[in-house]
């Protein structure tokens, strides 16, 4: 990978230019007005004229795919840039006008009878599986007007709060004091750190960098504290009250649930056998304070390398660790990986007023995906890569698919992107000579981070929505807050009362409410597949990228039992867990 440097990705691929922008929104609001001369007659519409409609609808939902990520990712470059801000509310405008110039053959779909529905289902799958998936929801379906009133409504609600939120947080800069002095930058001045250098101090080998760190980006979250906590209040109440008052879901989480095609139950199992297994992370901190040689493991410290100073890699290097890594496994799925580097599609510079994060857009099929990083060197940040390059290779396989069923459901979008870092974990294993332990910490650290910690945010937001939509105060939601960090952590952690405003910190919380319960599912899904992999070998990689390339086409549960996975099954989860243990205790052996 000798031609990938840092550098911003090449947007011209979608549209030549910003410019090109509006016209091209001014198609997709032509195709929305043709799309609607067909309400007139849709009850005369027979099995080849509901064909046509649907690929007419698939053909909107292309566009608007790809307009949307266009301007998102243009918000991404720089979100202080006023012009990038309009760009993607006049989508935000532009997608609900879609949503509601649509809706009438929506809801003429979910209304009819199941007898007259089965006879004019379009051929193929992707038909099949989309609009069964409408017909699921009439439960929880309104009548025209008042879902026309409802998306033009979130433009500039619930979507205006989250671009609120995203904007204030992305500008934050901070000034770090470590021992009463301030870090300076190479310039000699006091050097300004954006949200994501600052975070990276977390994993820093200077315990006192740590926990400035974390003090540091607490300081600013909580001065700014009742603003985020009044932003996500009203996000929680607009949940509410359109989801439980309108829709009469069961169940603020019901609403994702549906969303990811999965039955309460399943979730609420999967929840349940996580709270069970808090000890077992909890018994990895143990381990891990004795390795840090401290009395007691603090929150400020969870992330602390152990084994020596952390060993730096440059972009190009890392690029070239992971796929060398992706190519063990399968040659096909590494030139995936390869192709959107190669393409130019991916952001990976630092810079003020570029999004924090990191994510991996997949635009529509037949478009190469984007990733946006922020490289630093760190091992962290290698395992970023592979586990966006595993994003994207999920998004190629799947793009045979209409643009309405190509993106997996939230529980399954993460099994390539884990899959892709348990890759490069056994690859770096192998390679490692003398630090094996320090690897396997690292590993335990993030398994603590992408399956304990998410599924606890989810915990969390069961609590803070029931708390904000009985009165309760912020005051009260941070109380909610540290209430769950000591049930993670319990006596092995300390927790620093600071961390009461971390909640404020967690962007998916806001943007995707219940988003957080996905990686979770999607780190001890990847655990069982992974150790079916070892256990077959090569012969394991077609059923494996099979069930990659359904994409949003099957529901998860059918997806799954192809492989033989219950995600009903307690047992099943707890399977993962176990494997959890078996590491924690051969780290404890010695």
């Amino acid at each position: 990978m000798e031609t990938v440097e840092v550098g911003r990705w090449r947007l011209g691929d979608i549209l030549p230019s910003k410019e090109e922008l509006g016209p091209a929104m001014d198609g997709l609001r032509a195709e929305l007005r043709e799309f609607g001369e067909l309400k007139a007659g849709l009850n005369s519409l027979d099995g080849e004229g509901v064909s046509k409609a649907f690929r007419r609808l698939e053909g909107i939902y292309d566009s608007l795919s790809r307009l949307s990520s266009y301007a998102y990712m243009l918000f991404s470059e720089d979100t202080r840039d006023e012009r990038n801000g309009v760009a993607l509310s006049q989508m935000d405008d532009l997608q609900a006008q879609a949503e509601n110039d649509t809706l009438f053959f929506k809801l003429w779909w979910i209304g009819l009878p199941e007898e007259r529905s089965s006879g004019l289902l379009p051929p193929g799958q992707d038909a099949a599986y989309y609009l069964g998936r409408l017909r699921a929801r009439k439960p929880h379906t309104l009548e025209e007007d008042v879902e026309k009133a409802i998306n033009v409504k979130n433009t500039t609600g619930v979507s205006g709060w989250i671009r609120h939120y995203e904007q204030l947080t992305s500008e934050f800069t901070y000034t770090l004091r470590v021992d009463g002095r301030t870090v300076k930058g190479d310039d000699g001045r006091s050097k300004r750190f954006v949200t994501e250098e600052l975070v990276r101090l977390a994993f820093d080998q200077d315990p006192r960098k740590r926990e400035a760190c974390y003090r540091t980006l607490f300081a600013r979250y909580a001065r700014y504290g009742r603003h985020l906590g009044e932003i996500y209040r009203n996000i929680v109440k607009d949940w509410a009250n359109e989801n439980l008052g309108l829709r009469h879901y069961a169940k603020a989480i019901s609403v994702r649930n549906l969303d990811n095609d999965l039955p309460d139950d399943a979730v609420e199992t999967l929840m349940s056998v996580c709270r069970r297994n808090s000890g077992v992370f909890q018994e990895f901190f143990r381990h891990k304070a004795e390795l840090l040689h401290m009395k007691k493991m603090s929150r400020y410290h969870i992330y602390a390398p152990v084994g020596g100073a952390e060993r730096k890699l440059d972009y190009r290097e890392a690029i070239g660790v992971v796929f060398k890594a992706f190519d063990s496994f399968d040659a096909g799925f590494a030139s995936l990986a390869k192709k959107v580097f190669l393409d130019g599609h991916v952001d990976s510079q630092r810079r003020e007023g570029k999004l924090s994060g990191a994510y991996c857009s997949g635009v529509a099929p037949g478009v190469t995906p984007y990733i946006l990083l922020t490289y630093s060197g760190s091992t962290r940040d290698v395992y970023t890569v592979a586990h966006e390059s595993g994003h994207a290779v999920h998004d190629q396989l799947a793009s045979s698919h209409s643009p309405l069923t190509y993106s997996p459901p939230l529980v399954l979008a993460e099994t390539a992107s884990v899959f892709g870092e348990m890759i490069l974990y056994d690859h770096l294993m192998e390679e490692e000579t003398g630090g094996r332990e320090k690897l396997a910490v690292e590993k335990l650290s993030e398994m603590y981070a992408t399956i304990q910690r998410q599924v606890y945010f989810a915990v969390f937001e069961v609590a803070a929505h029931e708390a904000f939509n009985h009165g309760g105060t912020v005051d009260d939601v941070c109380g909610l807050y540290l209430e769950n960090l000591k049930e993670q952590f319990g006596d092995a952690v300390d927790i620093p009362d600071e961390f009461r405003w971390e909640w404020t910190y967690i962007p998916h919380i806001y943007r995707t409410p219940f988003y957080c319960y996905a990686y979770s599912f999607g780190n001890l899904l990847t655990l069982a597949l992974y150790r079916v992999y070892k256990r077959r070998g090569k012969s394991f990689v077609p059923d494996y990228l099979k069930m990659l390339s359904y994409g949003g086409s099957a529901s998860p549960r059918d997806v799954l039992s192809e492989m033989g996975i219950d995600i009903a099954s307690a047992d099943f989860w707890q399977g993962g867990y176990d494997t959890i243990r078996d590491m924690v205790g051969r780290l404890g052996s010695g």
